[in-house]
């Protein structure tokens, strides 16, 4: 059969697009010009990261292989075993990036050694394979050697940098995986610590916390800190075994045994339990300051790891114990249920926010039911030892506590706590259903399991501006009165003083943007020391309808703050401590104590029997047989100095030790500037914390506290 034109035109564009396609195969693995070019000041001409595939290091009596396999980098030669993907990586980039110092001329690549190199490096790029052989040192840089490459094409001597002749010093350590354990606590089954004085297993539970040798329940809080320690079981150096066990002697001190979950795949039956066993003890050769760890299973080696893991996987089986009455933490916790007295209390996690369902129906704001659950799953508590259940009310109980919460598989749970009776001191007894521990809550703990409205009461209790407050109420220490004057605030009680700006603004904020912690109780029972009061603050701020009053209770102090009310409110709740520190300072003004060094002619310091005098002269004040710097730094802080708050006002008191002060100070300003101040410094002792002593100045009928801190610099004189 004859073809006609157009038919020869196409079998022959087909035929040059096959031979297209079999070129670009042929040559697929070729540098293309763009690529040389862009390489050119490589050794390599060429250089694609993603398809080396082997690396072999030839050292004359070590020799190192790399391979990529599905499962990622593994160490072949010397031993088999996986590598670490990033150091294999780094070395990758290494090479494809060498830069040579100098290029050496066609003349110029024989001899230097090259002819018997000290090292050779084989690097498998996908159907290519290139050689660098290592020669001699070269003179210059320092550092340097003469290399050869061969492969690609290509066949060029070079002498390169330090950098890329300490290519050829890699050893198969540098490459191995320092992880010596790859199992985190949710990939766990069991984890048995075994020492010389005892031996801990733990074993998963049915929630999300550990059991003690499978029975009682472990604190997740505890028991975090063993599973980052074993995560930190990174190798620093590696050992031959044989070598670490004759180091560390026969009886290695703690013996560590991690029992993986086991897992299903579809189509399969559960994968056998590959068991990570490791000890630790002894002090490594090359390093003392570190512990020797042998791993036994699943492969053998040795290395050498930080000291203090040793001591973070030694904690006692008593610290384990945990007196919580759950183990969720609130994030985890999707919906709590208090069942009580007849009455159910259901909230619920809803997207962003929380949804109460039982009592009633109603939207809760996400702090306030954080706070709740909060209080509930780590409700401070003790552990009975020995339980009688039927005395403790738990043989019948009077109600249940239930949290669902999302477990480590992403799936539903239940924990449960069981309430028994309450004692005359209000103390609870409960019951963990997952272990059977039973705890005892006290009266402030015990308040978390009531069922009540508090999470429908807003966390904002005040909302009032600086600028509207009128006046202001305190009762304690000593009751004083805040009225507005102008642009500012005058001190109406106590008489006599001014108002310190820094601290009435600071009591006035506090109370006009006051939250709740939280909200503990509907009723006051007369167990939160509202009656007599801690403390209570009236303001009177301009709104708008009118001038409103707002009045805060404050009672006793508990740990997390102190208990308050709102006058004529039923409901209690839990006050930020820092709050009620605010509004029981004295709001007289500090300023009494500060001198400026600048305006005097004559300062003089008593102490100790001696006494310290600066006097003006050529524009400075000066003091004599007092170290210049010594004598600057007492200045500087003297011109800074301002009392922390005022603890009374009146006179004295003779524990205060002002009769027979530690320190005098009275300064002489130059005429004109001011007039003279004297103040005293008495006793040392504590304010909220700090370090302070007791102070007066003359003319203000008021003691002070100052933080010793600020005043070393005057007594470092003495």
């Amino acid at each position: 059969m004859r073809l006609g034109r157009n038919e020869l035109v196409s079998v022959a564009l087909a035929v040059l697009a096959v031979a297209s396609v079999l070129g670009v195969l042929a040559t697929r693995h070729a540098p293309t010009t763009a690529e040389r070019d862009e390489r050119v000041k490589n050794l390599f001409p060429v250089w694609h990261e993603d398809e080396v595939s082997r690396i072999e290091l030839d050292a004359g009596t070590a020799t190192l292989v790399l391979e990529k396999g599905d499962a990622g980098w593994t160490v072949r030669a010397p031993e088999p075993e996986p590598a670490d993907a990033a150091a294999v990586q780094k070395l990758v980039g290494a090479i494809g990036f060498v830069t040579p110092a100098r290029k050496l001329e066609a003349s110029e690549e024989n001899g230097h050694g090259l002819a018997k190199p000290r090292a050779t490096l084989r690097v498998r790029m996908g159907e290519t394979t290139l050689t660098l052989a290592l020669g001699d040192a070269a003179p210059t840089p320092a550092g340097g050697a003469y290399v050869a490459l061969d492969g690609a094409g290509a066949r060029r001597a070079a002498v390169v940098p330090r950098e890329a002749a300490a290519l050829f010093t890699a050893r198969a350590d540098d490459f191995r995986e320092r992880a010596l354990v790859t199992l985190g606590a949710r990939e766990l089954e069991e984890l048995t610590i075994a020492r010389a004085t005892d031996t801990i297993k733990l074993v998963r539970g049915p929630a999300l916390a550990f059991r003690i040798d499978g029975a009682e329940r472990a604190s997740r809080d505890a028991t975090e800190p063993l599973f980052t320690a074993l995560g930190r079981l990174s190798a620093t150096r590696f050992l031959p075994v044989a070598t670490a066990v004759a180091a560390r002697g026969p009886l290695p001190p703690l013996v560590v045994t991690l029992v993986p979950r086991a897992r299903k795949t579809p189509g399969s039956s559960d994968r056998p339990a590959e068991k990570t066993v490791l000890e630790l003890g002894g002090a490594c050769p090359e390093a003392p300051a570190e512990v020797i760890v042998v791993v036994r299973e699943p492969r053998a080696r040795a290395g050498c790891v930080p000291k203090e893991l040793l001591g973070q996987l030694s904690a006692p089986r008593e610290a384990l114990r945990d007196a919580a009455p759950f183990s969720a933490r609130k994030d985890e916790v999707e919906a709590l249920t208090l069942e009580r007295g007849g009455k159910r209390l259901v909230l619920e996690r809803s997207g962003t926010s929380f949804v109460l369902r039982e009592p009633t129906q109603a939207p809760v704001e996400i702090e306030a039911g954080n706070l709740r659950i909060e209080a509930v799953a780590r409700a401070p508590a003790e552990l009975v030892a020995t339980p009688n259940a039927k005395e403790l009310g738990l043989d019948a109980p009077s109600g249940k506590v239930t949290l669902r919460v999302i477990g480590d598989d992403d799936k539903a749970l239940e924990e449960k706590l069981e309430l028994g009776k309450t004692a005359a001191d209000g103390t609870l007894y409960a019951r963990r259903l997952e272990d059977g521990a039973v705890l005892a809550f006290s009266r402030e703990s015990a308040r978390a399991f009531n069922v009540d409205s508090t999470l429908l009461r807003s966390l904002k209790v005040f909302d009032f501006a600086l600028s509207s407050l009128v006046e202001l109420a305190l009762s304690a220490p000593e009751p004083e009165l805040v009225r507005r004057a102008g642009a500012g605030f005058e001190l109406v009680t106590p008489r006599g003083f001014e108002a310190d700006g820094e601290l009435t603004t600071n009591a006035i904020l506090a109370l006009g943007s006051l939250r709740a912690l939280r909200w503990v109780a509907d009723e006051d029972d007369h167990t939160f020391g509202l009656t007599p009061p801690t403390l209570t603050a009236r303001a009177r701020a301009d709104g708008d309808g009118g001038s409103e009053e707002h009045s805060l209770v404050v009672g006793r102090a508990v740990p997390g703050g102190y208990f308050a009310s709102v006058e004529g409110s039923s409901g209690v709740f839990l006050l930020e401590r820092g709050v009620v520190e605010r509004l029981s300072t004295l709001l007289i003004d500090r300023s009494a104590l500060m001198v400026d060094p600048a305006t005097l002619a004559r300062l003089t310091l008593r102490s100790k029997g001696r006494e310290v005098t600066f006097e003006r002269r050529g524009g400075e004040l000066r003091a004599e047989h007092v170290d210049p710097t010594a004598a600057s730094t007492a200045l500087a802080a003297l011109g800074s100095l301002r009392a922390e708050a005022a603890l009374h006002s009146g006179l004295a008191r003779p524990a205060e030790g002002l009769a027979a002060p530690v320190l005098e100070v009275r300064a002489e300003p130059s005429p004109g500037l001011g007039k003279p101040r004297a103040f005293r410094l008495g006793v040392s002792d504590e304010f909220r914390g700090e370090t302070v002593r007791t102070a007066r100045a003359d003319g203000v009928d008021a003691t002070f506290v100052v933080g010793d801190a600020k005043l070393r610099p005057l007594f470092d004189l003495f």
